[in-house]
């Protein structure tokens, strides 16, 4: 009886059966509840996994951590049962990078290509932790392995995003639009899909194409309402469009699904500029507070208290030690960029600018790093190579980030003396 009942939950969970007159997709919170009542009788170190994969769903609906950490509690329950239960060491792969414990993801992930060397999946997690820490001809190699055994929506898409960062724009843009359209062939989950959505209206974000950019953010919105990730993007893009009111909107709902930091940065910004001075401090000391809430928030969340530190021009030693300690694990573009303006901000440009080259190295199609690079070269008295890199980030996308935007023209003029409002305006930098 008991392997009978198993049998329909995972057929459920698989969505291959159902309740007559039920919906035939069934809610994931109403899939765990059954999981757990079972396991509670008869633990399965295949229903513990199943369990997790269902909380990794949520922790990726939602963007709670809480989630990844229930996950990770599964796992070990199903790996306790079964050591060698492959695909559960992919899954404890994915849910250790979430919670950034690379090392920890780049072991589960390769013993889980050892037990299975066919996993595409494994192969996908593997890159992204290579990635992130800025083995990226590694990554390349691993991304190729994926996509060697498997051509779908998690291959595509995590193979443009290394194209982003090498610059390969419309390489990027083209997996993307691969990406999508095989998630939406094999019907992948709908969160799946939008995640791609969303990626690619970053994209065009980071190429100044804004209205490409809202179009598919909206279209994620489309494929799964309420996206925090999707609600964010349009939040970004109405900002950089000039639409302050509405950019607020779509940061207050992003806000309402997760109170992530980067959004409560976010909406104090656009608060700023429509001169809600009190609303901007509330947003901004409620960063904080999300940011170091407990102890792994501090560990997810260092990039962005980075971030907010410096683009305030604010806690200077405080932006620089956690700078340095994500730079001690995390060796990438951002790492080295995020190093850099810390350093600029403490008044120390010399040592900024070997992490702002290396930061620029593969010339990747971002504003903000231009703009990062043209201040430090401003600071160390090199005018030729500051504007030529504000000049870049302003023609790249000229209104990369409320507040900064208006820093980056400001020292454009200045650097280019009476001229540079003339010049300023026939390049097309001004409002």
């Amino acid at each position: 009886m008991l392997l009978s009942a198993i049998a329909i939950i995972l057929l459920m969970i698989a969505g291959l059966w159902s309740i007559p007159g039920a919906s035939q997709s069934v809610p994931i919170d109403r899939d765990v509840a059954i999981l757990q009542k079972i396991l509670k009788q008869h633990p399965d170190a295949e229903l513990y996994y199943r369990l997790s994969d269902l909380y990794i769903q949520k922790g990726r609906q939602t963007g709670d951590i809480t989630y990844f950490n229930l996950a990770s509690k599964s796992l070990q329950e199903a790996l306790r049962l079964q050591p060698n239960l492959e695909a559960a060491h992919r899954h404890r792969a994915f849910v250790l990078y979430s919670l950034h414990d690379f090392a920890g993801a780049t072991s589960e992930a390769t013993r889980a290509i050892e037990f299975d060397p066919r996993d595409s999946y494994a192969y996908g997690v593997l890159g992204d932790a290579q990635l992130e820490t800025g083995e990226y001809k590694k990554a390349a190699d691993t991304y190729g392995q994926m996509a060697a055994i498997k051509n779908d929506l998690y291959s595509y898409s995590r193979r443009s995003g290394l194209e982003t960062i090498m610059g390969e724009d419309n390489a990027a843009v083209g997996d993307l639009k691969r990406a999508i359209a095989a998630g939406v062939q094999t019907n992948e989950p709908p969160e799946g899909i939008a995640w791609a959505q969303v990626m690619l209206a970053q994209d065009y974000f980071l190429m100044g194409k804004l209205d490409d950019a809202d179009s598919a953010g909206m279209a994620a919105l489309v494929t799964y309402p309420t996206y925090h990730r999707a609600l964010a993007i349009l939040g970004q893009v109405r900002a950089a469009q000039g639409k302050f009111s509405e950019a607020a909107d779509f940061y207050r709902r992003a806000i309402a699904v997760i109170p992530l930091p980067e959004y409560a940065a976010a909406l104090g910004d656009v608060y700023t500029k429509l001169g809600r001075e009190k609303d901007a401090e509330e947003q901004h000391q409620l960063v904080e507070f999300i940011a170091r809430l407990n102890a792994l928030n501090r560990v997810l969340y260092n990039r962005v208290l980075v971030d907010y530190y410096a683009d305030h021009d604010i806690d200077h030693q405080q932006a620089l030690d956690l700078a340095a300690g994500e730079f001690k694990i995390r060796h990438d573009i951002y790492g080295h960029d995020a190093l850099a303006w810390a350093l600029y901000r403490d008044g120390k440009s010399d040592a900024a600018l070997p992490h702002m080259i290396n930061a620029l190295r593969f010339k990747t199609t971002d504003a903000r790093l231009y703009f990062h690079a043209g201040m430090i070269y401003a600071a160390l008295g090199r005018n030729d190579r500051a504007r030529a890199m504000l000049e870049r980030a302003l023609a790249i996308n000229r209104h990369f980030q409320p507040l900064l935007d208006e820093m980056a023209e400001r020292e454009y003029v200045a650097l280019n003396g009476s001229s540079g409002r003339q010049m300023a305006r026939e390049s097309g930098f001004n409002h």
